[in-house]
């Protein structure tokens, strides 16, 4: 049973847990996809999630490379988001900001470990007003191996001065999961977009509906 009294402290994954961006990105995706003549456009970017942006060019590459130009397609890619952005701004998960705001009040060590790069998770969570909820921020171009590598949890565990066998990672994809469980995290599982599998379930320790479900249920009996 883990509380918020005996456990050390709590990482969050950003996009899909903290950020309703998974599905403002296949949005976009979708929208790029079609102006490009694209195929199977939903299939091959359900696999970027949870992934770095190096490994999600090489992902997009692979599926497209033969056929356009990977700079003029990301490019667009990138434009089409962060204009999105621009006109609805960023969307917060229902909950996030008020889980983050009671973990930072009560004293807990949160780190977020996002494989999106540094600058970005910055910038978009001043944007957002929750950048001092955080204690340690990593980011995806920190770290060599991404998920679904332990690396950015090790790291965010080491920064945060915590032990990685008594610290919760709260995740949403396949990758963040089974990154947490090789770090040896109390992997806690609130699914986004994608429906969790056989091995998500058995490598989370618990999974919730949401983060305020996740928070209640902390500060009441224990997870």
């Amino acid at each position: 049973m883990y509380t918020l009294e005996n456990t050390d402290g709590i990482v969050f994954d950003m996009d899909g847990v903290i950020f309703d961006t998974e599905r403002l990105s296949m949005r976009c995706w979708l929208k790029v996809g079609e102006s490009f003549g694209l195929e199977n456009v939903e299939e091959n970017i359900r696999r970027c999630i949870g992934r770095s942006t190096k490994d999600t060019k090489r992902i997009i590459n692979e599926a497209y490379g033969h056929i356009v130009d990977m700079d003029e397609l990301y490019a667009e890619s990138r434009r089409v988001i962060r204009e999105a952005f621009e006109q609805e701004g960023i969307p917060v998960k229902d909950g996030a900001a008020d889980v983050l705001i009671a973990l930072h009040s009560r004293g807990v060590r949160v780190g977020l470990a996002s494989s999106t790069s540094y600058d970005t998770v910055v910038t978009e969570m001043k944007q957002v007003g929750l950048i001092d909820c955080f204690d340690v921020i990593v980011g995806g171009d920190m770290v060599e191996n991404s998920k679904p590598e332990p690396d950015i949890y090790l790291i965010a565990c080491e920064k945060l001065g915590v032990d990685p066998k008594n610290t919760l990672a709260v995740e949403d994809s396949r990758n963040g999961v089974i990154s947490a469980h090789r770090a040896g995290m109390i992997p806690v599982l609130v699914p986004d977009m994608i429906e969790p599998d056989e091995e998500m379930l058995d490598k989370a320790y618990i999974k919730f509906n949401n983060l305020t479900e996740f928070l209640s249920k902390l500060l009441s009996t224990g997870i």
